[in-house]
Order: structure tokens, then sequence, then C-alpha cells
């Protein structure tokens, strides 16, 4: 498959120096693309590519962003310290905060439930509750994916520890590995008859285990530090990138 770039942009010149973009997320819709960039986050016309909004409401690096499903919310966290919930205005409406960096953070797909997560801890928050749960973790998190629907929350640990949450925040199992989880993703599609969660490890192998924490066949050697795994829609294909600096689907 052939791809055609659609547009690019350069961080503005009053964010001088070599500045990362952190992590990007698209609008459900299509429609926008937001990215963690310095201690921004900026909102796009995913179309276009023009600016709509530069937000700074952090006040140290952002690393992750993230979309609700109906597209109305979306959420920021960073090495401040604080998860920011935004609404499709670009609002802030609502500061959170944790006793460490934000690594990760996920919007449950059924409900406005948000997960966040730091080396020490993970939170759950939604509109109805008056403030955030808290929850201990035996190391640090890496990544978070939740389940279709929306019943369970995965976390990939610094030490191995994958850690399967309900959504009260209570664990239901865990799985070990050898090495760090640094990425997850439960399969999206909703014709399968179970619930399968890929798992990219830092002892260079792709895995997949079912809800229970039975492993779905052998690992899969892959030849370099996985970093990131993508499902498509409908869950037939992945994609993982990784330190082999290339995509692999």
């Amino acid at each position: 498959m052939r791809t055609v770039i659609s547009w690019t942009d350069r961080i503005p010149e009053h964010d001088a120096g070599n500045v990362a973009v952190n992590d990007i997320a698209f609008k459900p819709d299509g429609t926008q693309l937001i990215a963690a960039v310095a201690n921004r986050v900026l909102v796009y016309d995913a179309a276009v590519g023009d600016m709509i909004h530069s937000l700074k409401g952090h006040k140290d690096v952002v690393y992750c962003v993230g979309y609700s499903r109906d597209g109305k919310r979306f959420a920021s966290g960073g090495a401040d310290k604080t998860v920011i919930i935004w609404t499709m205005k670009a609002e802030g409406i609502l500061k959170y905060q944790h006793s460490e960096s934000i690594q990760c953070l996920a919007y449950n797909p059924v409900t406005q439930q948000l997960a966040s997560a730091t080396s020490s801890d993970f939170g759950l928050w939604s509109p109805e509750q008056k403030s955030v749960s808290k929850h201990k973790v035996s190391s640090k998190v890496l990544c978070c994916s939740w389940t279709n629907d929306g019943h369970h929350l995965a976390l990939g640990q610094l030490n191995g520890t994958i850690s399967i949450r309900n959504k009260g925040g209570d664990e239901k199992l865990t799985i070990k590995r050898s090495s760090p989880v640094w990425t997850l993703s439960w399969n999206p599609s909703r014709e399968e008859p179970f619930d399968i969660l890929a798992v990219g490890c830092w002892d260079q192998t792709l895995s997949f285990y079912h809800l229970s924490g039975k492993p779905i066949g052998r690992d899969r050697t892959l030849d370099f530090d996985p970093c990131s795994i993508g499902y498509f829609s409908n869950g037939e294909y992945i994609c993982i990138g990784g330190g082999d600096r290339e995509g692999s689907l």
C-alpha cells in the first residue's frame, strides 16, 4: 500500500528547541487530530492540517492524549502530574492530580470513565464521581487499554506484569512476562466471540491472551523492541512500531 502525505506542520517558532511529538489521537469521527507537543495540546483540522487551538493548560511536558468515544471530550496528561479534561470547544473543564507524572490514559469505550496511570498508581474518573478513585500498582504503568464492553482495563507494567482490573479498579488477575510490557491493546472487533489482548514485550515478542489470562498460541519473535501496537478497526490486522524504525503489519 502506497501512502500520500496529506499535510505536515512544524512546531511554532516560539516553541524553540528540539521538541518531540509525544502522542497523537484522532477524534472518533476523524474530523480532528490532537497532539501532545512540549507543554501544549495542539488541535488540528484533520482534513487540511490547520491548527485550530494551541492549549496551554499544562506546566510541563504533555506525554499522552486521548478522546472519549463520543468525541465530546478529550484528556491530556503529563510531567506536571496533572490530567486535564477538555470539551470539544477546547475548554478545560476539570483538572486532577497524581503524585507522579502521567504515563498513559484511556477513555472507557462505553462510558465517560477515564483511566490515567503513573509509576505508582492509576486513577479512575467519571462525571458521576465527586473525586478520582486511585489504586496502587506494583510497578510503573507503561500502557493501558479497555475491553470493548468497558468492563475490564489492562495495565502493562515495567516489571513485566499485566494487571487486569474491573471498571471499579479491583485486580481480577495478573499475567507475568519476563520484560517490560511497553504496549498492549484489546482487539476492537465486536464480532469476536471473546476478548483478545495483544501484548508487545521488551523481550522482543508479540503475544496474545484471553481475558482469562490464558495464552493464545506461542509468542511471536519480533527481533526488535515493540513500542506501539494498533489494531485496524475491524480487528483483522495489527500494526506494530518499534526499535527497528519500521512499521510491521
